[in-house]
C-alpha cells in the first residue's frame, strides 16, 4: 500500500476496502482464500488435539484440494451447464421448491443414517417412548433433562411418530429431515420477500453448505424446528408489516407460539421484532397488530406453563433457565466475590478478586469465545468468512430497508446471544440471514460465483465426512465458570 492509498484509507475505510474486495471477488483470490481457510482449519484442529482423527483429517484435506483445483479449472462450458440448470430450475417456482425439497430431504434421509447419536438425543427419544405410553407429566418427571429445560412440542411430535412404525430413533430424525426441507422453502421466501427470487433460491442452496445445518437438520433435535418457526414468524411478520391484516396477525402468534413450544429460544423473535419497531417505520404503523400477534402468541404459551405449574415442573424449568444464562452467572458470581471479599481490601490481590474481567470469565466469556473462534466457524464453514465479511460491508454501506432488516436481524440476536447463551446452536436462527448476506455478495460479484457456491458444497461434504461421527476431544476454552 503506497502513500496515497494509505492515505484514502485513513479518510473513508468503507471505500478502500470496497475498492479492495472487488478486485478479490473478481478472480481466484475468491477461490484460494477458501481453501486456505478450509485447509487451515483442518491443521488447527489437529495442533489443539480437537480431534485425533488424522487419517479422516487427511483425507478432508486431500478432497479439499482436489475441490479446489475443480472449482478452478473446471472448464467454461461445464460452468455455463450449470448456469443452464440453474436458469432451468429458477424458470418456475413450483419447480425451484419441488428442487430444494427433494434436496434437503435425499441429503438429510442419508446423513440421518450415518451421523453419530448425540447426547440429547438419546433424552429426547427416552421422553417420546415415555410419552408414548404414560403420557407427559410422568416424561418430565422421569427425564430429568426434558422437566428442567424444554417445552413439549417436540417430544409430543416424536411420541406420536413412534406409535406408528415403532420406536426407532430414525424415524424422530426424520421430523427434522421434513423440518430441514421446510427450513430452505421459508429461506427462499424470505430471500423472495426481502430482494428477489433469484436471491432467495441461491440462499436455500448456500443454506445446505452450513455443516451445522444437515448436522442438526438430520438429527433428533429441536433446533431445526425452531429455525423453521422463527423463519416462518419472521416472514409473516414482514408481509404484516406490508400487508394489514388481523388474520395475518392471528396467524403470526399461532406460529411463535408453536415456536415457544418448540424450544424457549424462540423469544429471540421478540427481540429482533422489538429493534425492527424501534428502527424500522413501518413497523411502528402497526402497532395494533403487533399487540394482537402477542396476545395470540402469549396465549398458545400459556396453555403449557399452566399445565407445567399444574404437575410441578416450571419452576425447575425457569431456574434451570437462569443458571444458563451468561449475564446470571456474571451477577451471582459477582455478589458471591462482594460477599467473601472484606470492604476494604487490604492486599491486592484481594482488590483483584473483584476485577470484573475475572468475574466474567467465570460466566459468559468462555463460552462466548469457545462458539465465537471454533464452534461457529466449524457450523458455518470457515471458507464463507470473506464472503460473509464483504457482505456485511456491502449491506452497511448500501443499508436500504431489507438490508437493514437483515443487518438487525444477524446483529440483535448475535449480540443477545453473546451476552446471555453463546452456545453455536441457538446461532442456528440467523444461519438463513447469513446465507442470504452471501447470496447477496455473490450476486453482486457474478464472475466466479458458481465455482465459489460449488466449491462451497463440496467443502461441506467434506466437512459433513469428519463430523458424522465427530466426538470433540478437546476444547480451547473452559467452557463451565
Amino acid at each position: 500500500m503506497n502513500t496515497s492509498q494509505l492515505r484514502l484509507f485513513l479518510e473513508n475505510p468503507l471505500i478502500t476496502i470496497q475498492t479492495v474486495s472487488v478486485r478479490f471477488l473478481r478472480n481466484r483470490s475468491l477461490i484460494l482464500v477458501m481453501t486456505a481457510l478450509q485447509l487451515v482449519w483442518l491443521v488447527l484442529i489437529a495442533v489443539t488435539g480437537a480431534s485425533t482423527k488424522y487419517n479422516t483429517l487427511l483425507v478432508v484435506a486431500i478432497t479439499s484440494v482436489i475441490a479446489t483445483l475443480l472449482a478452478i479449472f473446471l472448464p467454461t462450458h461445464a460452468v455455463e451447464k450449470i448456469h443452464q440448470l440453474k436458469d432451468w430450475l429458477f424458470q418456475s417456482e413450483k419447480r425451484s421448491l419441488l428442487f430444494l425439497c427433494i434436496a434437503s430431504l435425499l441429503i438429510g434421509v442419508v446423513y440421518s443414517t450415518r451421523e453419530n447419536q448425540w447426547t440429547d438425543e438419546q433424552a429426547n427419544f427416552e421422553a417420546a417412548n415415555i410419552i408414548a405410553t404414560d403420557g407427559i407429566p410422568l416424561a418430565y418427571h422421569r427425564v430429568g433433562w426434558l422437566g428442567k429445560q424444554h417445552p413439549p412440542l417436540f417430544p409430543i411430535i416424536s411420541a406420536l411418530t413412534l406409535k406408528l412404525p415403532g420406536p426407532d430413533l430414525f424415524y424422530m430424525r426424520l421430523i427434522s429431515v421434513f423440518f430441514l426441507a421446510g427450513t430452505l422453502v421459508v429461506t427462499y421466501l424470505l430471500g423472495r420477500e426481502l430482494y428477489s427470487r433469484e436471491l432467495g433460491y441461491l440462499a436455500s442452496i448456500l443454506l445446505l453448505s452450513f455443516p451445522l445445518v444437515i448436522r442438526l437438520g438430520a438429527s433428533a433435535m429441536m433446533d431445526i424446528e425452531l429455525t423453521f418457526f422463527f423463519g416462518l414468524a419472521l416472514l409473516l411478520l414482514i408481509r404484516l408489516s406490508r400487508n394489514r391484516s388481523y388474520g395475518l396477525a392471528c396467524v403470526t402468534g399461532l406460529v411463535i407460539g408453536l415456536g415457544l413450544l418448540t424450544k424457549y429460544i424462540m423469544v429471540l423473535i421478540f427481540v429482533v421484532l422489538f429493534v425492527y419497531f424501534v428502527f424500522i417505520k413501518r413497523f411502528r404503523g402497526i402497532k395494533v397488530h403487533l399487540l394482537v400477534v402477542a396476545a395470540v402468541s402469549m396465549s398458545v404459551f400459556a396453555i403449557w406453563l399452566l399445565y407445567a405449574n399444574h404437575f410441578g415442573i416450571l419452576s425447575k424449568q425457569f431456574e434451570k433457565i437462569l443458571s444458563f444464562v451468561g449475564t446470571y452467572h456474571v451477577v451471582r458470581n459477582l455478589e458471591e466475590s462482594i460477599q467473601e471479599t472484606p470492604s476494604m481490601p487490604s492486599t491486592t490481590n484481594e482488590a483483584q478478586s473483584l476485577d470484573p474481567m475475572d468475574v466474567m470469565q467465570k460466566g459468559i466469556f468462555r463460552l462466548g469465545l469457545e462458539t465465537l473462534f471454533t464452534r461457529l466457524p466449524s457450523s458455518l464453514g470457515v471458507y464463507h468468512a470473506p464472503l460473509i465479511l464483504f457482505g456485511l460491508l456491502y449491506l452497511l454501506k448500501r443499508r436500504n430497508p431489507a438490508d437493514w432488516m437483515l443487518l438487525l436481524w444477524i446483529g440483535a440476536i448475535t449480540l443477545f446471544l453473546f451476552l446471555t447463551l453463546p452456545d453455536h446452536r441457538y446461532f442456528l436462527p440467523i444461519f438463513p440471514a447469513l446465507a442470504m448476506l452471501v447470496a447477496h455478495t455473490l450476486l453482486r460479484f457474478p464472475d466466479y460465483a458458481e465455482r465459489a457456491i460449488l466449491l462451497s458444497l463440496l467443502f461441506s461434504a467434506g466437512n459433513l465426512y469428519l463430523f458424522v461421527d465427530w466426538v470433540r476431544e478437546s476444547h480451547i476454552f473452559l467452557l463451565h465458570p
